[in-house]
């Protein structure tokens, strides 16, 4: 029993289990901490950079201007007034000459026409056989005389030589003048039917754009028909001028002496404010109005855009200074939305190389579309248009144009 007890321990031996020694796994846990830290401190670190550049480190974005300097500038406004889109012929009204049912009326209202354009077209078959008639009788009228004319001829040789009697040459003398006086009538008779037939195309004599219209094919044009309001009993449409477009405006009397014959002027149609068209004085009214103290004038477009330019549309009208041409400086203008003031200081902020940078700037006179600036800015420098509240000096801002 003794001889077999160490080989019993031997075995025993063999089916312990080895552990690592205590001091080598703690040095292990301490490195898989740190790596650990590491990793958790650089993710923080990107994750606020992210933060940083999707908020506060994100370049703000600003409308930008270009400062562009010019002659004159825009000239100040001298006044400024409300009136309506007029035409220099105002609205002509075109109708016939002539009675008969309309075949025809190929316009539409607000369609442009020109010179020459057909608006209606009356039947004219009545006409047609009137002028026929009045043709065959000029024909028998001129048949009429030249037989007269052979007989006073004959007549002329037959007097000489004593045959006829001077009653008689007379009388073959006067046939042939009434026959001649005859055929003029008949003449103009066929002349008259012509026109009639040619009254029964009614065409435009002008450029203009068509208002209204007063009939429809199928109408009947009688002195005793239904018509609409406004009107005629032979009127077909109305038209406009639309080579001569004008606004007419009512100004103050006590200001009349600001403008005169050739003031350059802006319009301004109430319904397309973004949109403006440069005019200038063409006609100032002879007289006042008593009761609104007011004198009438009219400013003519340089170039109207017929597409938005029409007939009767309210706009407003803004008088310039007429400075000539020698007198004109170079000028700097900025949007009014460039311009801020702050605690009694006025200021811009420009942009160079993608950052803003406040400049403090001396105002001149402003105008309906900017200001001018008479010191602090140069022809190129660009300009924050934008009301933004978070810029400061040297913070980055994205690129944008107004």
């Amino acid at each position: 029993m003794l001889a077999e007890s160490p080989a019993g321990n031997k075995s025993l031996e063999a089916l312990r289990i080895t552990r690592p020694k205590e001091k080598t796994r703690r040095k292990r846990n301490r490195v898989v901490v740190r790596a650990l830290i590491s990793l958790a401190t650089a993710i923080g670190a990107t994750t606020t950079y992210e933060v940083y550049l999707r908020t506060v480190g994100r370049p703000q974005t600003v409308q930008m201007s270009m400062v562009v300097s010019n002659r004159g500038g825009q000239p100040g406004v001298v006044l400024t007034g409300s009136g309506y889109v007029v035409t220099r012929q105002k609205y002509i009204t075109i109708g016939t000459k002539i009675l008969g049912q309309i075949v025809a009326e190929p316009i539409e209202e607000g369609q442009h026409v020109r010179i020459g354009d057909v608006l209606a077209q009356i039947d004219d078959r009545d006409y047609q056989a009137q002028l026929r008639q009045a043709a065959a009788v000029r024909d028998l009228s001129a048949s009429n005389l030249r037989l007269d004319l052979a007989k006073a001829e004959r007549a002329r040789h037959l007097i000489g030589g004593g045959v006829i009697s001077k009653d008689e040459y007379e009388t073959a003398m006067n046939a042939a003048e009434v026959a001649q006086a005859a055929l003029q009538r008949d003449t103009a008779a066929v002349d008259y039917a012509k026109f009639e037939v040619g009254q029964c195309v009614i065409t435009s004599p002008i450029n203009g754009i068509v208002l209204h219209k007063y009939r429809e094919v199928g109408d009947t044009i009688n002195f005793g028909g239904q018509i609409q309001a406004g009107g005629g009993a032979t009127d077909i449409a109305q038209l406009a001028d639309t080579d001569d477009m004008r606004a007419e405006v009512d100004i103050n009397e006590a200001d009349i002496a600001k403008v005169s014959l050739g003031s350059p002027a802006i319009v301004v149609p109430d319904a397309y404010a973004d949109r403006r068209f440069e005019a200038s004085l063409v006609k100032l009214y002879p007289k006042a109005d008593r009761q609104k103290g007011t004198v009438k004038v009219e400013v003519q477009f340089n170039k109207p855009d017929l597409q938005i330019i029409k007939p009767e549309m309210s706009v407003k009208v803004s008088f310039l200074e007429n400075q000539p041409q020698a007198t004109q400086q170079l000028r700097i203008t900025v949007p009014k939305g460039a311009v801020r003031s702050e605690e009694g200081e006025t200021y811009v902020w420009t942009v160079r190389e993608g950052m803003v940078q406040r400049v403090d700037i001396v105002r001149g006179q402003e105008t309906e579309t900017g200001i001018e600036i008479k010191q602090g800015l140069h022809d190129g420098d660009v300009v924050v248009v934008s009301s933004a509240a978070n810029l400061a000096n040297g913070r980055k801002v994205s690129v944008g144009t107004e």
